[in-house]
């Protein structure tokens, strides 16, 4: 590709910002990852955060993942952004646990205890309210992963705003936080009860 195709390429913007967002957060940008794509990797708490794109035939998404092994417990909590879930479609759970993330929040989980653990840091639910866009939060066995993607895996393509990024990477750290957290009481838990 020559200069001036390059220049004028349309991923030549969005990798000018990840780059950006890569130096601010103390990440390397990777060129041609290990996805084919590019990747940046962040180090935190011991772990390393990839933020990539994931192409799926003509739909893209971007995608933050950490291997961290939640055990059993596994979610998705769907952020809406701005918008709002439908009273009809508002989860049960969220209505009578956290009234104030019912209306931009749906969820999937299989223990309500540790979900309702989770949700209890004040700043956790700070940062799901005021999530710039849509977004899919999910802890499944060996990764926690938080991509844009709505409810109903309707793909937002990739994100091209810094501020998106920093607001989709502080959510998953603050998720990494309270994963630990919840992880280290239940150790503490069962050391007390031998």
């Amino acid at each position: 590709m020559g200069f001036i195709e390059n220049a004028f390429h349309p991923d030549r913007k969005r990798q000018e910002i990840w780059r950006t967002f890569s130096h601010e957060v103390g990440g390397i940008f990777i060129s041609e990852g290990v996805s084919g794509g590019d990747e940046i990797h962040i180090p935190f708490m011991g772990h390393r955060i990839t933020v990539s794109t994931i192409i799926e035939g003509r739909a893209s998404r971007t995608v933050m993942t950490v291997n961290y092994s939640s055990g059993d417990f596994q979610f998705k909590i769907f952020g809406w952004g701005g918008h709002k879930v439908p009273e009809v479609d508002r989860d049960p759970f969220l209505n009578s646990e956290f009234p104030d993330l019912a209306p931009r929040v749906k969820v999937e989980f299989n223990d309500a205890k540790k979900l309702t653990s989770l949700l209890a840091s004040a700043v956790l639910r700070e940062l799901v309210l005021e999530a710039p866009a849509y977004f899919t939060l999910e802890a499944k066995s060996g990764s926690l992963s938080l991509d844009n993607r709505a409810h109903g895996s309707v793909y937002n393509g990739t994100i091209t705003d810094v501020d998106h990024l920093h607001a989709a990477f502080n959510l998953l750290k603050c998720v990494l936080h309270g994963m630990e957290a919840t992880g280290s009481a239940s150790a503490a838990r069962l050391l007390v009860a031998a």
